[in-house]
């Protein structure tokens, strides 16, 4: 018995907190639908056509408008995969272009740097001691030559003796042996100097591998190597540099999705790394329903309000129309929204700039319309006019 007169005061006092918080949720609402009536009847200044010395309201077309940076947004990623190792700003924070933004793990890419860098050197070391040659190459060519002249000096004389032989007869002034003696002469001249061509030849051709003024093949082949290893140490400190991700223009950190220790990939990804935007000035994306089209007219006034501040007049500036109309993606929430509709998009420009709004947040904005055509009559209106008319 006593239990169930509990149960039944319990009962009682959850429902009348139901019912109070449902009267306060009512009044709010009474309250919000009123000011935004309010705001909606009472003509802005900049939103009235003055004639006839008198104030009148003008049409306005209603859209659901996108703060976004004046840059658009930004998103970072990195052009190699690799594990954070730091992260050196935080959303909010204002960066220049150049600065560093985060950092991966640069140990192997300083290894592999380190490595091409001691190629380097062992090439252009290679290269000192290949030219170093030349003096040495030099030398021999010219004692070579000095050794083909000696020879042909040798094989002259030889020549002159045999001859010499040639003209007197054997048995009285020279012997026959004698006559063969200075020929062998001459045979072993010529072969010494045939020998001492053939490596003048072998001296010049080593130094012609080495002639560097005539493009020789021992140093082009040194010389390709350096230059070789110099882009291997070119590609390695770029690899490095890579791996430290730096801001790609003046701007804001809007959203930072990565923390030291997490593994970065590279390409592009469904969530950025890091976003970036131009916040000074501000711009709203308003999306125009394409039934309203017609209705704009291009720099036309515009007025903006935040979610759950009817009351707050923003002013907005034209900047630039999209000019492909796109399926419509921003959407306010409401339950009568058609979603099947495509839109154009309007890009205005918030004044003053010390207006609180943020990236990403969503404003109901009323422009202008142009109504100075007349409006077409509707199906219905000019059916019942054709009819009149036959009758």
């Amino acid at each position: 018995m006593g239990r169930s007169r509990s149960l039944a005061y319990g009962l009682l006092i959850v429902a009348t907190v139901a019912l109070l918080g449902a009267v306060a949720s009512i009044a709010r609402n009474s309250q919000v639908r009123s000011l935004v009536k309010q705001w909606l009847t009472s003509p802005a200044p900049s939103l009235t056509t003055v004639g006839d010395n008198r104030a009148a309201s003008v049409s306005l077309i209603g859209a659901l408008g996108l703060v976004e940076p004046s840059s658009q947004e930004i998103k970072i990623g990195t052009e190699v995969s690799g594990t954070v190792a730091q992260v050196f700003v935080m959303p909010g924070a204002r960066v220049k272009r150049g600065e560093r933004l985060f950092a991966l793990d640069m140990r192997m890419a300083e290894a592999a740097l380190d490595q091409r860098r001691r190629d380097l050197a062992a090439a252009e070391v290679r290269l000192v001691l290949a030219r170093a040659r030349v003096p040495g190459l030099e030398a021999e060519v010219q004692a070579a030559i000095t050794a083909v002249e000696a020879a042909l000096a040798d094989q002259d004389e030889a020549i002159d003796i045999v001859r010499i032989a040639s003209g007197l007869s054997p048995g009285d002034t020279i012997t026959a042996r004698e006559i063969t003696r200075r020929k062998n002469l001459l045979r072993t001249a010529e072969a010494k100097y045939s020998e001492a061509r053939a490596r003048l030849a072998l001296a010049q051709a080593n130094l012609a591998l080495f002639n560097e003024a005539n493009g020789g093949a021992s140093i082009a082949v040194e010389l390709a190597a350096m230059e070789q290893a110099r882009a291997a140490v070119k590609l390695a400190e770029t690899e490095l540099d890579l791996r430290t991700v730096r801001a790609p223009d003046d701007g804001t950190v809007l959203q930072v999705n990565l923390r030291p220790g997490e593994f970065a990939l590279a390409g592009s990804l469904s969530q950025a790394l890091m976003v970036l935007g131009r916040t000074t000035p501000l711009h709203v994306r308003i999306d125009i329903d394409e039934a309203d089209i017609p209705r704009y007219r291009q720099g036309a006034s515009a007025m903006a309000s935040v979610r759950g501040g009817a009351d707050r007049q923003i002013k907005l500036s034209f900047v630039r129309i999209e000019p492909l109309v796109v399926p419509k993606r921003a959407l306010s929430g409401q339950a009568t929204e058609r979603v099947d509709t495509r839109v154009m998009q309007v890009i205005y420009a918030i004044e003053p700039e010390g207006v609180t709004v943020l990236p990403g947040q969503q404003l109901d904005v009323f422009i202008e319309a142009d109504d100075a055509q007349p409006k077409a009559a509707s199906i219905e209106t000019r059916g019942a006019s054709e009819a009149a008319a036959r009758h």
